[in-house]
């Protein structure tokens, strides 16, 4: 028994500590897989003699087989952080974390004579190191690309920036092998290809009035606003005039969150952006205006209106029904730009989108809610409408085909009963057993009963609506699925 040892909530809580070493020299060139096993397998060193210290653990942990798990570490065996003892069974030793050439693989230089030097010559003011060597050298024999490849990738980074650091072409490099370009050919006609957009971006920085250099950069984002967003290019040029007009400042990535606002919003052409613009202020208000019928208030309006706003005037609502709902949403103790949404996702799914319609679904609702309280007066029950009630009288009318005026006399037999409800649809259950569908046939069925008129449903209701109104017709839309 050891003499002292941690209790398991103190271990549970601890800490496993990573060298800075490896985060910032070798996490950075692992795949994702490597990285989770070795943080995975340093976890486990702080407690050997855990069951779950094995490798069925890590193969269920890492969803991987025996053999793949192997080759995680053996991957961290060549870069020297780890030492694999045994395959079978598999034990792994953890070494320190060092940062100098006997922590990577060896490769032999001899082999890379002159790949080296051309290296070197392109970054004179700067003594590559053997670890950034062997980054490359990985490259050229993990991912099998060629040398003369991996050079000319150096020479555009070099040609496309101010400052290029022999990491840097790194980064490149790994995304276009992600690409299957792997031959010095492939490479030069990619750099041929971005030759294309190489004069796209200079358009859009001569609209911008700079003069600055093309960067990588401005070539990636390019790229994500044509081939990703699908904008034109007259297009962005049109937003970047926009941008200037207003005597605002703009560059690439202002021109990002621009394009951006526009996409999410599906304003694509310029006809769409220019139309967005204009209503700019006009949404502006009616964002206000929700916010004071819901009772909150934002200073900046920017995301509501791009969340909220804009998505349901595209959905056909004007600020006049918007604010009407707002209003309605507050009398139901929904106070909420979500809440609303919820609530207007579900009225649109009806094919309620204007004033009209969402007045006569109110009132529909309403009428229905009235007819309920009357059979609620009759079991002499004061209180307001619930969604039980409802059921049950959909139940009553719909499925049993009972009218209001068999559902009223059955209610005026109920009244006074202990459970009113329940003894309710006992009632009218028996007679949907019996097959009666008539007042004349639930009339014979029962003696020395006092006969009693039916209430008639008043008219039509207008929008002067109680809280508990409001919140009534509301509950309804629960049943609706957006």
């Amino acid at each position: 028994m050891s003499f002292c040892k941690f209790s398991p909530s103190y271990q549970a809580s601890n800490k496993t500590v990573v060298d800075n070493v490896f985060i910032s020299e070798y996490l950075p060139y692992a795949n994702d897989l490597c990285i989770k096993a070795y943080l995975l397998g340093l976890l486990k060193c702080s407690s050997p003699s855990d069951e779950d210290n094995s490798l069925e653990f890590f193969c269920n942990t890492l969803d991987l087989n025996k053999e793949d798990v192997i080759s995680l570490f053996k991957y961290w065996e060549d870069k020297g952080l780890v030492q694999v003892l045994s395959t079978d069974p598999v034990e792994v030793r953890y070494l320190p974390v060092i940062s100098n050439a006997q922590a990577i693989k060896k490769f032999n230089t001899d082999k890379y004579a002159d790949f080296n030097i051309q290296l070197q010559e392109m970054f004179p003011n700067h003594t590559i190191t053997i670890n950034e060597f062997s980054e490359y050298y990985h490259l050229i024999e993990q991912k099998h690309i060629e040398q003369s490849a991996l050079l000319e990738i150096v020479k555009y980074c070099i040609s496309n920036r101010i400052k290029v650091i022999p990491r840097y072409p790194l980064t490149v490099a790994k995304d276009w092998i992600r690409e299957g370009i792997l031959t010095k050919d492939a490479v030069l006609k990619k750099i041929e290809d971005l030759g294309i957009v190489d004069d796209n971006v200079s358009l859009i920085l001569l609209a911008m009035g700079s003069k600055r250099k093309i960067e990588i950069e401005d070539k990636e984002l390019l790229n994500k606003w044509i081939s990703s967003y699908g904008f034109e290019l007259n297009t962005i040029i049109f937003v970047v005039k926009n941008i200037k007009a207003k005597k605002r400042r703009v560059d690439m990535q202002i021109l990002d969150s621009y394009l951006t606002k526009y996409f999410q919003a599906k304003r694509m052409s310029i006809k769409e952006i220019e139309d967005y613009e204009a209503n700019k202020e006009n949404l502006y208000f009616t964002a206000i205006a929700i916010n004071k019928e819901l009772g909150i208030y934002y200073e900046d309006l920017t995301k509501e209106i791009d969340t909220y706003i804009v998505t349901w005037k595209n959905m056909g609502y004007d600020v006049e029904i918007l604010k009407m709902i707002a209003n309605n949403c507050f009398l139901s103790s929904i106070k909420t730009l979500e809440g609303m949404n919820n609530i207007i996702n579900k009225l649109f799914k009806l094919g309620i989108t204007n004033m009209n319609s969402y007045l006569q679904y109110i009132n529909d609702n309403l009428a229905l809610d009235n007819k309920i309280k009357e059979i609620l007066d009759t079991l002499n029950l004061s209180r307001n409408v619930n969604n039980s009630d409802r059921q049950f009288y959909k139940v009553w009318t719909n499925d049993w085909n009972f009218s209001d005026e068999i559902i009223l006399y059955a209610a005026s037999l109920s009244a006074g009963a202990n459970n009113a409800i329940q003894y309710l649809n006992k009632i009218l259950s028996n007679w949907n057993a019996l097959g009666y569908k008539t007042i004349d046939q639930v009339k014979a069925d029962k003696t020395n009963i006092k006969s009693e008129e039916t209430k008639q449903n008043s008219g039509f209701i207008h929008n002067n609506y109680t809280k508990e109104q409001i919140a009534s017709f509301f509950s309804n839309l629960d049943e609706v699925e957006v």
